[in-house]
């Protein structure tokens, strides 16, 4: 986040307040069809190839400090579980023992020194998954311990967080997130730890959930508090990033500006970050703003000077998600009770949460009735689009069925540079 890169934020911004329509030659949208949002054939080409080839968080460096410290993961449908080996490397294993296919952990985290399988004890090493020790090994005509070594599954780290892929041939990591990496730049991500975490279910489709975290136009109608809104959705900036990633700056309203002494909306000078816990080098951009990151298929990051919270957004059936919210911060405290400011920064996140929460079943029944035909997108909501042209691009355009596709339209106004 260079201050090449704020500048042309603040300029995108002028232009959107200046803006009477749609940039000139903008594509016109065609409706999204409902049935992304409904159909069972599509949930499970996304299971397949969104979920089963993207790179997804499945924890913290932390979680895996010392060298056996492992930890299960589950989100992805198949036992997987994340260790670091004695080389300090960390890695992600099938929890799939290579004899009859119990677990070789049972306990959500601990640590080992070999994994060792909890029905007839065969013993894998921790840096490779390698077979090294199995019970009556002279029962086993001609066994192959090459062979039955764990399968390993694509891991690797950014920003403090353990990244895991199914795909075999999944690029790395690093390529994967592109230039969306530039956001998170100033915010000193393997030093924070977390603070809170809260878990909701939600009935609806794992895309309706995301969809509200990736656009304002929504923000002044149902996170208004007396008439007056936090955010001046008018001047929102968005950034398209190769691979379905985005991001989103957002103006304070003019009540907002004035509360927290500012004189204008672009007045980006420093607002003290609550009890002082700002972290260093944080543009005051991110103090005067609403500046959110999304990362494809189901993480999007509202940054802020003391931290972020992460919302991922997890699949469970086409009409139910699991939302996670776990927020990161500098942690100077001991203990698991909150300082009395973080109590209440938490309670005041959560309420935004509520408030999102609710259209969301509703929104869900509606689009499964008669009454929504298609789904019409504008201009504000080009990185709800962005997500779905995506999702194509991963499942391969020929899979879908041809009134589900999206036409392959932002590929222009995406940033690849």
């Amino acid at each position: 986040m260079d201050h090449a890169l704020i500048a042309r934020i603040k300029a995108d911004m002028r232009y959107e307040y200046s803006r009477t329509g749609p940039p000139e030659g903008f594509p016109k949208f065609h409706d999204i069809a409902v049935e992304r949002h409904t159909s069972q054939e599509f949930y499970d080409l996304e299971q397949e190839y969104v979920f089963g080839k993207s790179w997804v968080i499945a924890g913290r460096v932390e979680d895996v400090a010392e060298p056996g410290d492992y930890f299960v993961f589950d989100d992805l449908k198949d036992p997987l579980i994340v260790v670091r080996g004695t080389d300090g490397a960390v890695r992600c294993f099938y929890n799939t023992c290579q004899h009859r296919g119990a677990p070789v952990v049972r306990e959500s985290k601990g640590s080992a020194r070999r994994l060792r399988c909890q029905y007839h004890s065969w013993t894998y090493e921790i840096n490779g998954g390698t077979l090294v020790a199995l019970p009556d090994e002279r029962d086993f005509v001609e066994l192959d311990w090459e062979q039955r070594c764990l399968p390993q599954v694509s891991c690797d780290t950014f920003a403090g967080f353990v990244f895991v892929s199914l795909d075999p041939q999944a690029p790395p990591l690093a390529e994967y997130i592109g230039k969306a990496a530039e956001m998170f730049a100033p915010f000193q991500a393997d030093s924070l730890r977390e603070i809170y975490r809260e878990s909701i279910i939600v009935p609806c489709n794992w895309k309706v959930t995301a969809e509200a975290f990736l656009e304002v136009y929504h923000f002044k109608h149902i996170h208004s508090h007396g008439g007056v809104s936090a955010l001046d959705n008018a001047g929102a900036a968005m950034g398209l990033y190769a691979g379905g990633h985005s991001r989103m700056i957002t103006p304070y309203s003019k009540q907002n500006c004035a509360r927290l002494g500012m004189d204008s909306w672009d007045d980006w000078k420093a607002v003290d970050a609550p009890a002082g816990d700002a972290i260093d080098g944080v543009p005051d951009m991110v103090r005067c703003t609403s500046t959110a990151v999304s990362l494809f298929p189901n993480v999007i990051i509202p940054l802020g000077p003391s931290g972020f919270p992460i919302n991922i957004f997890w699949p469970i059936d086409k009409s139910t998600t699991r939302l996670d919210w776990i927020y990161y911060a500098k942690r100077d405290w001991e203990g698991d009770d909150l300082p009395a400011d973080w109590q209440v920064r938490r309670q005041q996140y959560n309420a935004i949460m509520d408030e999102d929460k609710q259209n969301m079943a509703p929104m869900q029944r509606s689009i499964e009735s008669p009454a929504i035909t298609g789904i019409p997108i504008n201009y504000q909501e080009r990185r709800i689009w962005h997500l779905h042209e995506q999702i194509d691009l991963m499942i391969g355009a020929e899979r879908v069925p041809e009134h589900l596709r999206m036409d392959q339209l932002l590929g222009p106004y995406t940033e690849n540079a």
